[in-house]
Formats: C-alpha cells, structure tokens, sequence
C-alpha cells in the first residue's frame, strides 16, 4: 500500500504531457499487441519491430514504430515503462515538450545505428562459419518469425546446427524503449550528479549503466547488439546534453544583455 502511494504520489502526479504520451503509447500497443494475439494468432511485434537494414523485412516505416512495441516477456515493457517514469518526467522539464519527444526518437534512432552496425558485423562472421560447415547460407530456410525453421534444422549434422543456430543472431528483430530510455537517463545523472536528494535514482542509472557495460564485455562469440544499442541512446543523450548547455549559455548571456541593456 505504501509502495502505491509513493508510485501515486511522487511518480504520477510529477508526469509532465510528453512522457505522459509515451507512455501511455507504449501500454496501449503492449495490450493492443497481446489482445491482436489471441484473437488473430499473429505476433503485430514482428511486424512493427526494426530489423536490419540488409533484410528484406525492413521497413521505412519501422523507424517509427519499434521504440513502441515490446517482446511477449512482460519484464520488457514493465521495466521500460518504470524507467521512463522515473527518469524522463525531469528531462522534459528542462527540454520542453516538443524537444523531448524529438529527443525520444532520436536516442532511439542512435540506439538503432549501433545495432544496426552489429548485425553487420555479425552477418559477416556468421556467414563465414556457415560456410565452413559446407553450407550455402541463402539456401538457409527460415519460418514465419524469421528464424531458422525447427525442421530445416534438424536434418543438419551437429557440427552444421552449432553454425547454423546463430544465424538467428542476424535475421532476428530489435525493439523496445531501451535505447531511448539510456539516453534519457545519461542526460537525467550528468545533471543531477552532485544532487544528493536524487541519490537513489542516480545509483540506479549507475547500475544500469555497469549492467550493460559487464553483459557487453561479457566472452560471446558475437557482438552484443542490444548492449550496443543501449550505448548508442547513451551517445544520443550527450548530444542533447550538448545541444542543451549550448542554448542555456546563449539564453542566459541574452537574459543578462538585456538586463544591463534596462540599467
């Protein structure tokens, strides 16, 4: 009860209008998503997700809809949407309406660059472990969620499957707030660092931030592509930083001329 009262209390009476929209946006097609699944059977997130610019299943019109639609693991929209709440009501307070929305798909544009690099990458390095295997990986048959068919796979050798099975890493979609969310978080700790009423909520940006950074240095045999797009939003972020601490030195070095100018 109390816990409630703290999220009623301190989280969503402080929502601003922009983060209210995003929000409410992402819920709404987390539910659209879910209902559209039992009626009809169809996934709409591999549909509305992003995927690599290389593949035949992408989309102009994904670079607008994948920031909004969540995997099927309820965590994935729950941890988003919590983030979002904490960290991006500030954001737009300082940014302004219009500003942060722009800064929402712009983080999540970035995020998407560096991902979009890692399936390349990884395209290349996959490939040529396929081929090493004595298979032709066009020739590789994939089912309706563009991964690799269960019965296309079976009839393969195990040394085959070993290569074979990380073909998913290159066909498979990207989504979610995450990348947005890093870099909105990034620009909420730099301007509140030393501000240790926000004490709580800067340690749990640092601990998002070394939890990306030890699951991307993690050994694996290929690039951690969601790790890279966390670091992407972040890079987007600074630029806003940037951009932000440009215009408040320009405006307050008008405020002060025009405050002399009065003398």
């Amino acid at each position: 009860m109390k816990l409630l009262n703290y999220v009623q209390n301190r989280i969503i009476k402080k929502l601003t209008p922009a983060v209210k929209y995003i929000v409410l946006i992402n819920c709404v097609v987390a539910i659209i998503t879910y209902i559209f699944y039992l009626v009809t059977g169809i996934e709409l997130q591999y549909i509305f997700s992003i995927y690599p610019t290389y593949s035949e299943h992408f989309h102009f019109y994904q670079l607008f809809t994948f920031m909004f639609v969540h995997s099927s693991h309820p965590a994935h929209i729950i941890f988003n949407v919590l983030f979002l709440l904490i960290f991006s009501p500030f954001m737009e307070l300082k940014v302004g309406f219009r500003n942060f929305i722009i800064s929402y798909f712009l983080c999540a544009w970035i995020g998407f660059l560096f991902i979009n690099h890692s399936y390349y990458l990884n395209k290349e390095t996959v490939e040529k472990r396929i081929k090493l295997t004595g298979i032709n990986p066009n020739t590789i048959q994939l089912n309706k969620k563009h991964q690799v068919a269960s019965n296309y796979f079976e009839k393969l050798t195990p040394q085959q499957q070993v290569a074979v099975e990380e073909y998913n890493w290159v066909t498979s979609k990207s989504n979610g707030a995450s990348g947005a969310l890093f870099g909105i978080i990034i620009f909420y700790v730099v301007l509140n660092i030393l501000n240790y009423r926000k004490a709580l909520f800067l340690a749990l940006g640092f601990y998002l931030f070394y939890n990306n950074l030890t699951d991307f240095l993690t050994p694996s045999p290929l690039i951690n592509g969601s790790c890279l797009a966390h670091f992407g939003g972040m890079v987007g972020g600074l630029l806003i930083l940037g951009f932000y601490f440009i215009f408040t030195v320009k405006k307050n070095s008008r405020e002060s001329s025009t405050a002399q100018s009065f003398q």
